[in-house]
């Protein structure tokens, strides 16, 4: 025989179980802060403030019953770390930091583009397409124009939106429709495949050496373009370091040792982490490569970190001179640390500090030749010949 329950009991069930819920993930938020915070006063504090703010959503809060308690713990931790309003400190979901060892290890996202939304054409612009690419192997090329990505045409309020269905490493194949000059070709490209970060070209007497990224395979990649630009003839090389930011000094170090000789001393290393208590985490030497041809590094306010560090390591050994203008001043480098659901906290932890101990945190580094760009500040629309910060180096390589 079933008895009926009443409203009263099942009411207060309900309530109880979303009590329960929330518990949960007061007890989810505490693991992160845990981790967090050292101070116990402060995990206090915390907990006091946040237990404050879930009274009140549980007694005052009309759509308490339909509480995303996944939400709830994302936002928390996010609103923690973006709280030291550090801009290079963040927090990724397990399928970001997934994505952000790939990419550090050379496997890249993507089809192999890099684009620019034209605001006075109203267009997007293909500016780059990365050398072993499926974009590469289809057939886009630089200044080719987006039409439609997946048969959607491309404006001005959509393009984001458009260009994020080329991300990822599902190997899955989308069509691109390009505009080229009268012509409109169709590519059927594949996201996922082997990131390259360095590119080449001549300029006559001169090589020029983009660096859009430091990352596991750049190392090998840079001397694979430096060796290849110097069996063509070049007797100077330009390195592009404009906007970029992306990787690690571990890799940036790498990647200079192709450049600069072995230290003068035997206690000088190419970059050493200095954590908070001023003792040294990490160094990384040299080792005996050297590089004897006239150099300059291009730099913009985008450049960044591992970018600031190359630049800044290949000036201290006076192997470059510096063009273009004031870099970002980003002179730390960060951690990653994992949490139990695969997500992972990247943090700031040590100083960068340079060869000549430089210093370019919050300053920059301040060119030996300041050129601002004209017509645009994305070098990658602009013509080789109104470059001028590249035309600059060029003119003073061959001098």
């Amino acid at each position: 025989m079933s008895k009926k329950i009443s409203f009263g009991v099942t009411l207060a069930l309900v309530l109880a179980a979303i009590a329960a819920t929330f518990a949960i993930t007061m007890a989810f938020s505490q693991s992160v802060y845990n981790r967090l915070i050292s101070n116990i006063s402060g995990r206090a504090e915390m907990y006091a403030a946040v237990d404050d703010i879930n009274t009140l959503i549980r007694n005052n809060y009309f759509y308490y019953a339909s509480i995303n308690n996944e939400n709830i713990n994302q936002s928390i931790a996010n609103g923690y770390i973006e709280g030291l309003d550090d801009p290079n400190s963040r927090l990724l979901t397990a399928e970001e930091y997934a994505d952000y060892n790939n990419r550090l290890n050379g496997k890249a996202s993507g089809v192999g583009i890099t684009t620019a939304w034209d605001a006075s054409a109203r267009s997007l612009v293909v500016t780059s397409v990365a050398n072993g690419s499926s974009a590469a192997a289809k057939g886009i090329k630089k200044d080719d124009v987006i039409l439609r990505i997946a048969g959607e045409r491309v404006n001005a309020q959509n393009y984001e939106q458009l260009l994020s269905s080329l991300s990822g490493d599902t190997l899955s194949t989308i069509s691109v429709t390009c505009k080229r000059k009268d012509t409109e070709l169709e590519f059927n490209v594949t996201v996922g495949y082997s990131y390259v970060s360095v590119t080449r070209k001549s300029l006559g007497s001169v090589g020029y050496v983009r660096i859009t990224d430091f990352y596991a395979n750049t190392q090998e990649q840079l001397k694979e373009a430096v060796g290849a630009l110097q069996d063509s003839g070049a007797t100077a090389i330009v390195f592009d370091l404009r906007g970029t930011s992306n990787g690690t000094v571990e890799y940036a170090a790498a990647a200079i040792d192709c450049i600069t000789p072995i230290c003068s001393n035997q206690n000088e290393v190419l970059v050493n982490l200095v954590g908070r208590d001023g003792k040294i985490l990490l160094s990384y030497p040299s080792t005996s490569n050297d590089l004897n041809v006239p150099m300059a590094v291009l730099t913009d306010e985008k450049t960044a970190g591992p970018g600031e560090l190359f630049a800044c390591d290949l000036h201290d050994f006076g192997k470059a001179i510096l063009v273009g203008t004031t870099t970002a001043g980003v002179g730390t480098a960060q951690q990653a640390f994992t949490l139990e659901d695969g997500s992972a906290v990247i943090l700031t932890t040590s100083k960068i500090e340079s060869y000549k101990k430089t210093p370019f945190n919050d300053t920059g580094l301040s060119p030996d030749y300041e050129v601002k760009l004209e017509g645009s500040d994305t070098p990658e629309l602009l013509s080789e010949k109104d470059d001028v910060q590249l035309q600059k180096a060029v003119s003073l390589l061959k001098q």
